[in-house]
């Protein structure tokens, strides 16, 4: 266990995603529940919520309820999914050439499975987390030097030599909206990260030794690394999450941020 780091929040012997929400109360400085917010059905919707935390541990039960919020975020209008149901119109001949080096030539089932492309249900920890030899943050000095502890991954955690470098492995819907990728940022696109797989050489040397057996030169063509992306960016998007974003908060707060430069960028004032 790395003492003082978000790993501390695994503790809890919960889920990821309750875990990801606790450990980023720290991360975001965000370790006491606002006394003000008593004064809001907040305060009243926790305790009924989560009646097993007393008010003193009501910064607990914010976090779980902001993973039950996350948990009801689904892509469910991606092409992929629609194809899935029977719309046999709603991938290109493109796209299906795609989805088919992801399930064929490229071997991308093989880590990525279940609903989400990430883990399958009762997943072992053999099919959630991987080492195939990502660079960490502190490589490209996005941020200082990173603790041994987490630079080693599931490793840190267990204290494993064998779980070195492993780390879990992610879903893929809606991954065209976002810009960073791998562990330590490494790639701006999924185009580098489908790069980065195919020629099969680790970022990081002194994960070699843990490189997961399927993290392997692919010989891809060209044509099928064009085709898998034009899957992984249009097949596996979902074009209206925005649907989930709340037009209002029960505090009256702004929403999506609220520090001072947010509210001022976001018209909040």
């Amino acid at each position: 266990m790395t003492e003082g780091t978000p790993k501390e929040a695994n503790r809890e012997g919960l889920s990821g995603i309750e875990t990801q929400a606790i450990a980023g109360t720290g991360v975001h400085r965000i370790l006491a529940f606002p006394p003000e917010l008593e004064e809001t059905d907040y305060y009243d919707m926790l305790l009924e919520a989560f009646p097993e935390f007393s008010k003193d541990e009501l910064n607990k039960s914010s976090t779980l309820a902001i993973a039950a919020f996350e948990r009801t975020i689904l892509a469910n209008k991606a092409p992929f999914q629609m194809w899935l149901r029977g719309d046999e119109a709603a991938m290109s001949e493109k796209e299906i050439a795609g989805a088919k080096v992801f399930f064929g030539d490229g071997g991308c089932v093989a880590c990525h499975q279940g609903a989400a492309l990430s883990s399958p249900v009762g997943a072992t920890a053999d099919q959630v987390f991987f080492a195939i030899g990502f660079d960490d943050l502190d490589a490209n000095a996005i941020i200082g030097e990173v603790a041994n502890g987490v630079r080693l991954g599931r490793g840190g955690f267990t204290g494993d030599p064998a779980d070195n470098y492993k780390f879990k492995v992610p879903q893929l819907y809606n991954l065209a909206d976002i810009a960073v990728f791998g562990h330590g940022g490494s790639f701006s696109s999924l185009r580098e990260v489908v790069e980065y797989k195919n020629n099969g050489i680790a970022q990081n040397d002194a994960s070699i030794g843990n490189l997961d057996y399927r993290f392997v030169p692919l010989q891809l063509s060209s044509t099928q690394i064009d085709n898998l992306i034009e899957f992984l960016e249009v097949s596996l998007r979902d074009p209206d999450l925005m649907r989930y974003e709340p037009t209002s908060l029960p505090s009256g707060l702004c929403v999506i941020n609220n520090d001072e430069k947010s509210r001022s960028d976001l018209g909040c004032d």
